[in-house]
């Protein structure tokens, strides 16, 4: 009885049949069965009984048989495996082998890859912080919205504010039930510990709801309660980050439940947060405080005032809920608060966006926006990286012309020499990968540093996102750089390689590697006239007209641990004295007071013109309190009119407008003379007294705003009567004089801390979009130009080696050296006109993309763009020039015999 199909019996005793043949199993579970059944016959079993005791021994054939094929399976894929690896690491090795015979090429692509590849991971690396990372610690955050407002202005359009007073939470929170739950914070400054020796530290005053709302747990302790947190009868706790606690407070158990300065104030310390939670901004938060615990100062809590704003509102949602509905309720609870008010601000319209910020609806901030724009420049320096990489690849395949012509005539398929090369560019780019990620950490923290030095970052710029794309774009361009070589390789001709040698086939790969070169040229003109138009931009902005003269102006404060309210009814006599002694301090121009320095915040207030009662049709006006010596001391012109009088002098209520509101409310007339009145209770008639140049407020570039002044002394409603120094100092003198103005307010005010500030330093914040634009494109665009040389350097360097003979033949019958030298440079400058053209092209096309960005200069601009053709063509021909010069030098006899 035959179970099983028997091959020929000599194949039992071969190795190199095929064991995953099925017929092959067969025959050896055949030949076993025959085995076994003979030996129970030779023990005396008759046939038949033999027969079937042997299938009983064997069970079941069909599982035997699929047992035996599987395991046949598992090995013939070990195998193969096996092969697989041996053949990759005999690629590896020969890789490495011949990447060591050409130390010069092989650095020069490390090098330029790692560096297109650092600059990438680093700005990744800042755009996934702020845009891809959720806050850390933070559970399902992509249920935890936060809450903004659309509003519509005049002047300015559609704008977007996520800052609330108290009441509107409670309008959003009560209204949104059921949809979603929602908490106030609000961030704030704070000290931590008394007087000169206190430490700045950032604080967020928040709800109960706060940590429940985003999942949060603590690592020690415990949060607030609700007794803790009751609108003015709250207690003084405290709740630490980790990062806090174990900086500051040592990390100690046993503070818990201790008593810490902060502000000033006692607070308890009830617990410590989870490690890994530092809040929900890209900022790291210190410690929190519940709202409750804030002090009722004046006759209106805090909590029904209106001007205590900045809240920001988060909701998370319950599932199936619609954020349309949660928009649509929010919005009609602010519009009926907004009427209850009698608000101008009735036509709001809320937006719920993600717990990101920077992916809210508002507008982004120009840092985040340069930013943005230059996570596109970093990739267009990879681009270029990678084509000079791929160049310099083509140019070191010419040279192994010959080798790998011989390795073909000796068997290699070209599948395998196609896989020799792309090993040695995917093992290049894995060697630059690795500098890279070293690059990207430390770049990742010197953008930071530059693009949002105001932020107190808590996490490092690397983390699995960032890794996965570095790794994806090493991989990417180790295969993109070596596709090309490595297609041109496999395409060798055998007899026409062997017999003549490298020269020919150069007028090909010539071709290829200047469209490469062409490139390179084309992306660094994008890149340098982003650079020069940036710098265009900042020069215009620093030539803009403040309305004052900034050098040598100098502003003073006192920041207090505690609202003492004895301090400030002395603060006016102090400050006097602290002026008085200042105005004979050498290098004191003059001093003045102001209620307000300007670029820090803005004080508004409704006014009535002439007999106009209908204040809310007129744009609300921002105002200053100053003394009669401020316009002199900031170097604000006066237009008509006069100044303020000296103390004692007329103290008729009188006020000064500048030239913006002038024209507004009087055009083609003159204002002096008129009546403003304001919301006071007796409606006096304040008197125009002067007109003055119109300043800028609250930022270097602004629209022209109506603003006016109001003497410090007697201010027609209640306003805070602190007030801050202004001093005008020579220019070569400010720091000595700083130093002077902080020793005289220490003096005044022992326990108070001392805040001096320079204008240059306040407006170097406005500054910095377009500095840093200018200095990053810069960067980049420099780079991109170097790495543009290199390519066109190792070009016609190769070019010149492969036309030796072409070039030896020339001077050989009578070529000068003028002409051999213009032959070479044209071949250089040829290819970078071309891509030059494209460049310019390009630019004009995507200028689009940072007109925003851009200020006194469109993305057009003829100068910029002819700036950067020139450069570029100056360090193309500089490039060009030393092979150039080689060339020259060729010996006719030693080139008439290289072949």
């Amino acid at each position: 009885m035959e179970l099983f199909s028997v091959p020929p019996r000599w194949r039992r005793y071969l190795f190199s049949w095929r064991r995953h043949s099925q017929k092959d199993i067969d025959a050896e579970l055949q030949f076993h069965f025959q085995t076994r059944r003979e030996a129970l016959m030779a023990e005396g079993l008759s046939a038949d009984a033999a027969q079937a005791r042997a299938l009983e021994e064997f069970g079941d054939v069909g599982e035997v048989r699929r047992n035996l094929n599987e395991i046949d399976a598992r090995m013939a894929r070990r195998e193969r495996w096996l092969d697989r690896l041996d053949a990759w690491r005999q690629d590896l090795v020969y890789a490495v082998r011949s990447l060591r015979r050409t130390p010069g090429v092989t650095l020069t692509i490390i090098v330029t890859l790692a560096l297109g590849l650092g600059v990438n991971a680093a700005m990744f690396s800042l755009l996934n912080a702020v845009f891809l990372r959720p806050p850390a610690g933070v559970t399902e955050p992509g249920q935890v919205r936060r809450v903004w407002s659309e509003l519509t202005f005049f002047r300015t359009g559609k704008q977007f504010w996520s800052g609330y007073d108290y009441q509107e939470f409670e309008a959003v929170r009560d209204a949104v039930v059921g949809l979603a739950t929602a908490v106030p914070y609000l961030r704030e400054p704070g000290k931590v510990g008394r007087g000169a020796e206190a430490i700045p530290i950032r604080t967020v005053h928040t709800s109960t709801d706060y940590f429940r709302l985003l999942g949060v747990r603590p690592a020690r302790g415990r949060f607030f309660s609700e007794e803790e947190d009751r609108l003015g009868a709250g207690h003084k706790v405290v709740v630490a980050s980790h990062a806090f606690w174990s900086r500051a407070l040592g990390g100690d158990p046993a503070v818990i439940g201790r008593s810490i300065a902060l502000s000033g104030e006692a607070h308890t310390l009830i617990g410590v947060a989870a490690p890994e939670f530092h809040g929900v901004d890209l900022d790291a938060i210190d410690v929190w405080i519940p709202l409750g615990s804030q002090a009722v100062s004046g006759r209106t809590p805090w909590w029904l005032n209106p001007n205590v704003n900045g809240f920001q509102v988060l909701l998370r949602t319950r599932e199936g809920s619609s954020i349309d509905e949660l928009d649509a309720r929010a919005t009609i609870a602010l519009r009926r608060l907004a009427v209850e008010r009698r608000s101008r601000d009735s036509t709001t319209v809320a937006r719920t966006g993600a717990l990101i910020r920077a992916r809210g609806p508002g507008k982004l901030e120009q840092e985040v926006q340069i930013a943005q724009r230059l996570g596109g420049v970093a990739l267009i320096v990879l681009l270029i990286a990678c084509a000079n990489v791929v160049n310099l690849l083509l140019a070191r395949a010419v040279r192994r012309r010959r080798e790998i012509a011989m390795r073909l005539a000796l068997g290699i398929s070209r599948g395998r020499l196609t896989r020799l090369v792309m090993t040695e560019s995917v093992l290049l780019a894995f060697v630059a990968g690795a500098g890279a990620i070293v690059a990207a950490q430390w770049g990742g923290v010197a953008l930071r540093a530059l693009l949002l030095p105001d932020v107190h970052w808590a996490q490092s710029p690397l983390d699995w996102r960032v890794l996965t794309a570095a790794l994806l774009a090493t991989i990417l361009a180790g295969l993109a750089a070596g596709a090309v070589p490595a297609l041109q390789s496999g395409a060798t001709e055998l007899t026409e390689v062997l017999k003549t040698g490298a020269r020919e086939g150069f007028v090909r790969r010539s071709r290829t590697r200047s469209l490469l070169v062409a490139a390179q040229a084309a992306l660094s003109v994008v890149l340098l006239v982003g650079a020069a138009l940036f710098v265009r931009s900042l020069s215009n902005v620093r030539g803009l007209d403040l309305g004052f003269d900034a050098r040598g102006l100098l502003f003073g404060d006192v920041a207090f641990d505690t609202r003492d309210p004895g301090r400030d009814s002395l603060e006016a006599t102090r400050m006097a004295d602290v002026a008085e002694r200042l105005r004979s301090t050498p290098g004191v121009v003059s001093t003045a007071f102001t209620h307000m320095r300007p670029m820090w915040g803005l004080s508004t207030e409704a006014y009535f013109p002439d007999a106009d009662t209908i204040a809310h049709r007129k744009p609300e006006g921002m105002f200053w309190a100053v003394s009669p010596e401020y316009f002199a001391t900031m170097g604000i012109r006066l237009v008509a009119g006069r100044g303020f009088p000296p103390p004692g002098g007329v103290t008729s209520p009188s006020v000064i407008v500048n030239a913006t509101m002038a024209e507004a409310l009087w055009p083609g007339e003159s204002p002096l003379g008129r009546c403003v009145r304001f919301r006071q209770p007796d409606g006096r008639c304040n008197t125009v007294i002067g007109v003055v140049e119109t300043a800028r407020w609250g930022a270097v570039i602004e629209d022209a705003t109506p603003q006016f002044y109001l003497p410090l002394g007697n201010l027609p409603f209640p306003e805070r009567a602190s007030r801050v120094l202004v001093v005008r100092a020579r220019p070569e003198g400010v720091a000595a004089v700083s130093r002077a103005v902080r020793s005289a307010l220490l003096d005044a005010f022992p326990g108070g801390a001392p805040v001096v500030e320079s204008m240059g330093a306040m407006l170097a914040s406005d500054y910095r979009p377009w500095r840093l634009g200018a200095t990053l494109f810069s960067l980049f665009g420099i780079l991109a130009a170097v790495v543009a040389a290199v390519g066109v350097y190792s070009t016609v360097s190769y070019n010149v080696a492969q036309r030796t003979h072409e070039l030896g033949v020339r001077i050989a019958l009578g070529a000068r050296v003028a002409d051999v030298l213009r032959h070479v440079l044209a071949d250089g400058l040829r290819t970078t006109v071309a891509g030059v053209v494209v460049g310019v092209l390009l630019s004009v096309a995507g200028g689009r993309l940072v007109a925003s960005l851009l200020y006194g200069v469109t993305p057009y601009d003829a100068a910029s763009i002819g700036a950067v053709v020139v450069l570029l063509l100056g360090v193309t021909a500089a490039s060009a020039l030393v092979p150039g010069w080689r060339a020259t030098r060729v010996d006719p006899v030693t080139a008439l015999r290289a072949e």
